[in-house]
C-alpha cells in the first residue's frame, strides 16, 4: 500500500501532510486502542495523544522505517501506561470498599461479599485481571490476530516475552472461567 502522504513535508511541518498520515493510520489506532482499553472515550484519547506524539516526534521520524509501526507503538505504549494507572486505581478501590464493609460490618465478612460481587461480573473484569502487558499481549495476538512477528516490531518486546506473557494471560484467562463455572454449579 502506498502511503498518500509525503513524510519529508510533514516532519518540515506540513499540517495538511499530515492530517492525510492521521486520515490513514486514525482508524486501525483506534481499532487497536479500542479492544486493548475495551474503552471508547479511552481509545480516542489514546488516538489523540498517539498523534500528538508523532507530530511532536515527526522530525526524528525516518523515511525507511514502517509507520505504521512506529505509530502502533506509541499508541500501545499509551494503553500501556494506561492500564497500569487504572490497574493500580482498581486494587486501590478494591482495599478501599474492603475496608469501608470491614468497618460497617465490624467483620472479616466484607470479604466474602466483595469476592461474590465480583464473582458476579468476572467476565467483564477478565481483560482488567491481566497485568498490562499480558493484556496488550492477549488483545493482539487473540483478538486482533497479529503475529508474533507485528507485535513484536509494534511493542519492543521480544519473542520470548510476548510468549510468556500471552501463555499467562491464557492461564489467568482459563482459571477466571474455571472459578467463575465452578461457584456457578
Amino acid at each position: 500500500m502506498s502511503n498518500n502522504y509525503d513524510m519529508g513535508k510533514i516532519r518540515n511541518g506540513n499540517e495538511v501532510e499530515f492530517r492525510k498520515l492521521v486520515d490513514e493510520h486514525m482508524d486501525y489506532i483506534y481499532i487497536t486502542a479500542f479492544r486493548i482499553t475495551a474503552n471508547e472515550d479511552d481509545a480516542r484519547d489514546i488516538v489523540q495523544d498517539t498523534f500528538m506524539k508523532v507530530w511532536e516526534k515527526r522530525k526524528i521520524i525516518k523515511s525507511g522505517n514502517s509507520i505504521k509501526a512506529y505509530i502502533s507503538r506509541i499508541a500501545v505504549n499509551k494503553c500501556y501506561d494506561l492500564l497500569r494507572m487504572k490497574r493500580h486505581r482498581y486494587y486501590m478501590e478494591i482495599d478501599n470498599q474492603r475496608a469501608v464493609l470491614n468497618e460497617i460490618t465490624g467483620s472479616e465478612r466484607a470479604d466474602y461479599m466483595l469476592n461474590k460481587n465480583e464473582t458476579l461480573s468476572i467476565l467483564k473484569t477478565l481483560a482488567r485481571e491481566l497485568s498490562p502487558r499480558q493484556r496488550i499481549v492477549f488483545t493482539m495476538i487473540e483478538i486482533e490476530e497479529l503475529s508474533h512477528d507485528e507485535v513484536s516490531e509494534i511493542t519492543g518486546m521480544s519473542k520470548t516475552s510476548i510468549k510468556s506473557n500471552l501463555r499467562h494471560a491464557k492461564v489467568k484467562v482459563e482459571e477466571k472461567i474455571r472459578n467463575y463455572l465452578n461457584q456457578e454449579l
